[in-house]
Parts: structure tokens; sequence; C-alpha cells
């Protein structure tokens, strides 16, 4: 067997504990609302499957050991508390259990806990998104102000004046940027969990 074929039946092995820590299960954690909110509310704003940033979030054991510390003395109210059911990857599962057996906490807490550090991600975008709104207000102002310019432009010069049509060739695209910067902006409602 020459070299190449060697290091192509290396590379063609498949681990198989290595899939089996990928393959997806389903599990019921009991979770405040707004922990199952900051979930769905955050992935929707990075772009990915709940499962995606679940699996992120459990899967880092330096993180989780910390958490799992704070497991021990956090204290929660059940009574707002409901069912909810995941999907993660069994690794993730297979971590939390490690936890549970190292700390003796319960998984519930553990995952109430990563979830909830994406709190301060969401906050933080929220108060940029705040940011942005008061910028679109100067904007509104200043795109105000040159609808009323091209307004006066129009009434004083002839239609083929350069000026004329330079102002308002600057307001058609001035609306257009103002549009396309909208969609941008989340609005207050898009943030609350």
């Amino acid at each position: 067997m020459t070299k190449k074929n060697i290091e192509q039946d290396i590379s063609l092995e498949i681990d198989a504990d290595e899939l089996r820590k990928r393959q997806s299960v389903r599990t019921t954690f009991k979770l405040p609302e707004r922990t199952i909110n900051l979930l769905k509310i955050s992935a929707k704003h990075l772009g990915i499957k709940q499962k995606t940033l679940l699996d992120q979030l459990i899967e880092n054991e330096t993180v989780l050991n910390v958490l799992a510390k704070e497991a021990q003395t956090h204290c929660r109210d059940d009574s707002d508390c409901r069912p909810k059911t995941f999907v993660l990857s069994r690794k993730a599962l297979d971590l939390i259990d490690v936890m549970l057996d190292r700390y003796e906490i319960a998984r519930d807490i553990l995952v109430d806990l990563s979830i909830s550090r994406l709190a301060s991600y969401i906050e933080s975008l929220s108060e940029k998104h705040d940011q942005r709104r008061l910028l679109l207000k100067e904007i509104d102002n200043y795109q105000q102000l040159l609808e009323e310019l091209s307004s006066k432009a129009k009434a004083t010069f002839d239609q083929e004046d350069p000026f004329r049509v330079k102002l308002e060739t600057l307001t058609q695209t001035t609306q257009k940027s103002v549009g396309e910067i909208r969609k941008i902006i989340k609005d207050k409602s898009d943030f609350i969990y």
C-alpha cells in the first residue's frame, strides 16, 4: 500500500464516539418563562437555531464548572417555571450529567444559569438599537429639511436647472437610504424576554 493510500484510509475513518456526541437528543427542562424567551430572542438575533445556541452555551466545560458552583447556592422561584423540551447534542447532555454528579445540583438550574448568560448580550444589543433610534430621529429631521429645500427649489428653479436636479436626486437617494436604515433598527419589543 502506498503512502497516499494509507493517508486516504486514515482520513476516511469514522469516529463512532464523536458521532454519538453530535447526535441530537430531546430532553425537557423546567425553566422560567423569561429564560425560555431569552433563548428564543437571542437565537433570533444571532440568526441561529436554539439548539445550536444551547449547545454552544453548555458545551464549554470551564464555564459550566463556574455556573455549577453558582448553582449550588442559587435560589429560584419555581412557580413561574414550566416544562420546555429542547433538542441538544448528546455531548451537551452528557456534560450536564457530569456537572450534576460532580456538584450535586439540579440540572434545570444549571441550564437556567447557562441561558441567563445571554441577558447581557440582549441588553447591550437593545441599548445599541436605542442609540440607533435616537440617531434616526435626527436623520428624520434632516430628511424633512431636505424635502422642504427640494420643494423650494422646485418653486424657484426650472425643471432642468442643475441645482434643482442635483437636490432632487439627493432627496430621492436620502429617502431610499433612510428606508434601508429603518429596516436595520429593531423595535424595543424585539428585546423583551
